[in-house]
């Protein structure tokens, strides 16, 4: 899918068919979503540029995530999506600008692409090229991070108020504190990505006004602030992580306490009941009336005064 947004007098027009299209004047912004090969060849001769492959633009060296040529800027960066069960995947996205007019070529269907289209069309004006609608995307997209960021602390608190010694551990709050590493670990490599595609930005020469650097700055400043929260999610999901596997090991030991006591509390009765029952001709207590009940009676009193001493010392 193809869309061109072209100024005019009186708004800013969105063409989707390629073919049609010829007067690349007043050109803004053309967008390429899941393209097919003949459309990224249209784009390519009519606009006289060339996109890279998906390869290129998943590339993490520096020398191939911001490209500066004479008349060409390139910039890859990589997004985050929400994807199946709740989990979330990584798409990159291929930025071209070239005599004012911004190239963007993705894979999926983002966020920060649909709220650029509608700012555009309320706020006209505010648009004049295509380093301005880059901008925009990059505040866009960090805005977005910083709410996912806000979502991923609130249920990183709601696990950490289950979390106590009455709590029902089970294997699935732990599978989920460990999505939650993951997922905050995506959250920093995404926007650390950003944070270096940005500063290239800020660096380039003759690309961007100062203006329009004073907002980049501001980026990188929210950058920052986002990468400090990170940090302090993923220490409070090891901290988690930490106490879950400590109140597991006190569970554990409450068990193996439990069998522990009743097993020392039976050694009495076990040993009254070994000692009566070899098999020796001369016992007393074997031809006695009452040597049944002493036995038992026996029994039950040394369990018993084993039991209080443990109760006595706090061990039960």
């Amino acid at each position: 899918m193809i869309r061109i947004f072209q100024q005019d007098e009186a708004a800013v027009r969105k063409i989707r068919d390629i073919d049609s299209f010829q007067d690349t004047e007043r050109t803004l912004w053309v967008d390429l979503q899941n393209p097919t090969p003949d459309e990224i060849r249209s784009v390519e001769e009519k606009f006289d540029v060339s996109f890279q492959s998906q390869q290129e633009q998943a590339e993490i060296e520096s020398s191939s995530r911001y490209i500066e040529e004479d008349e060409l800027l390139v910039a890859n960066s990589n997004f985050l999506i929400p994807d199946r069960d709740n989990q979330y995947r990584t798409v990159p996205v291929n930025f071209l600008l070239k005599d004012d007019v911004l190239f963007t070529y993705r894979f999926a269907d983002l966020k920060s692409f649909a709220d650029m289209v509608k700012r555009i069309k309320l706020r006209r004006a505010s648009f004049t090229d295509g380093a301005q609608i880059m901008i925009a995307i990059f505040e866009s997209r960090i805005d977005y991070d910083a709410d996912l960021v806000e979502s991923l602390s609130s249920r990183v608190k709601a696990i950490n108020k289950q979390l106590d010694l009455d709590a029902k551990l089970d294997r699935e709050m732990l599978l989920q504190i460990n999505d939650f590493q993951e997922l905050t670990m995506s959250i920093r490599e995404n926007v650390v990505d950003k944070q270096r595609v940005i500063s290239a930005m800020i660096r380039s020469d003759g690309w961007f006004t100062p203006e329009e650097q004073a907002r980049l700055r501001i980026v990188i400043k929210d950058i920052s602030s986002l990468i400090d929260h990170t940090n302090f999610i993923f220490e409070r999901l090891e901290f988690l992580q930490d106490t879950f596997l400590g109140l597991v090991n006190l569970e554990q030991n409450n068990i193996i306490k439990i069998f522990t006591v009743l097993s020392l509390v039976l050694l009495p009765p076990t040993l009254i009941a070994s000692i009566y029952g070899m098999n020796f001709a001369n016992m007393p207590e074997v031809s006695w009336r009452y040597g049944y009940a002493f036995a038992l009676g026996l029994m039950l009193l040394s369990s018993g005064i084993t039991y209080l001493f443990f109760k006595k010392k706090n061990w039960l």
